[in-house]
């Protein structure tokens, strides 16, 4: 693979910036890797040399997190299934923990739960706490096993902590439960709602975190979808059509009436108005004349003007 041709990953697993780094880390280690960096955004990673993608995706995997290669569109849209499916499963994690918690909450706070010194107590704080265990494997499953992950290769991630979190707050309260004298009078309290609710609100949190990410995706890809697929440059005194990407900086491009402008620039000759909505909202056109700077996508309205390609790509 040749280091002008980037190879892009998909990247799974990820949950902060510690995951980020070991990844970036990860990538960065195969031979032949140039460079690698990674948009916890989107989930994805850009790599540089002459390496594999294959070797990439092992090593990734390796650090403890799932990779796959982007090679086209239809990949793009199989990882956007994914992301969905991921999302539906955080939500219902969400509700799993939250129909648990809510009823140790509220039980609490009204003074209904029944005290942790009597046998009938014990016995149903022991049910609270294998009801508990029950949503910590499926609402936290995914982050003990990200955080075993994380500490088979050397790392601490939010995973980590979390898993730590919740996980000292069971084993605690079902101490307390088991062998209250083993514990001091005023500790000897059950922390199970505490575990639950910890993780009912991260997994709502990175459910909405991954739904306005894919919002904000689709506002891009909308943007994108804007612009032009040629444009009309000036080359040896004759005007021809050519795909956008051959545009070259401080090339000369013609633009007529009703035509979206290709690339951002510079006017150089004739004036027109120019519909900028899609970047100000404002519904009325722009005049435009020599010096002014148009920008790609928006739509040329009255007249032909000629302006320099200023950024490109």
């Amino acid at each position: 693979m040749s280091e002008a041709e980037p190879i892009r990953l998909s990247i799974a697993g990820m949950s902060c910036a510690g995951c980020v780094a070991a990844v970036e880390e990860a990538l960065r280690s195969v031979p032949g890797v140039r460079e690698a960096v990674v948009n916890f955004a989107e989930h994805t990673a850009q790599v540089t040399g002459e390496v594999t993608a294959d070797a990439l995706v092992e090593a990734v995997r390796k650090a403890g997190y799932d990779a796959a290669e982007l090679r086209g569109l239809a990949d793009e849209e199989e990882k956007e299934a994914a992301e969905f499916a991921y999302y539906r499963r955080l939500l219902r994690q969400a509700a799993v923990a939250a129909l648990v918690a809510v009823p140790l909450l509220v039980g609490g706070m009204a003074g209904w739960l029944p005290d942790l010194e009597t046998g009938g107590g014990r016995l149903f704080w022991f049910g609270a706490g294998l009801v508990t265990l029950g949503a910590l494997i499926y609402s936290g499953g995914h982050f003990f096993t990200g955080a075993w992950k994380s500490f088979r290769n050397h790392n601490a991630n939010m995973d980590t902590l979390i898993a730590l979190g919740t996980g000292a707050a069971w084993v605690y309260s079902m101490a307390v439960v088991l062998f209250p004298g083993a514990v001091p009078v005023l500790a000897r309290h059950a922390y199970f709602d505490t575990a639950v609710v910890i993780l009912a609100l991260i997994n709502l949190g990175s459910a909405l975190e991954m739904r306005a990410r894919g919002k904000t995706s689709e506002a891009i890809k909308r943007l994108i979808g804007l612009q032009p697929r040629t444009a009309r440059v000036v080359r040896e005194g004759r005007e021809i059509d050519v795909p956008i990407e051959e545009v070259g900086l401080e090339e000369t491009v013609r633009v007529r009436p009703g035509e979206k402008i290709p690339v951002d620039g510079v006017v150089i000759e004739g004036h027109s108005t120019v519909d900028e909505s899609m970047l100000t909202g404002e519904p009325v056109p722009v005049e435009k004349g020599p010096g002014d700077e148009v920008v790609g996508g928006t739509l040329n309205k009255s007249g032909s003007f000629l302006f320099k390609a200023k950024r490109i790509g």
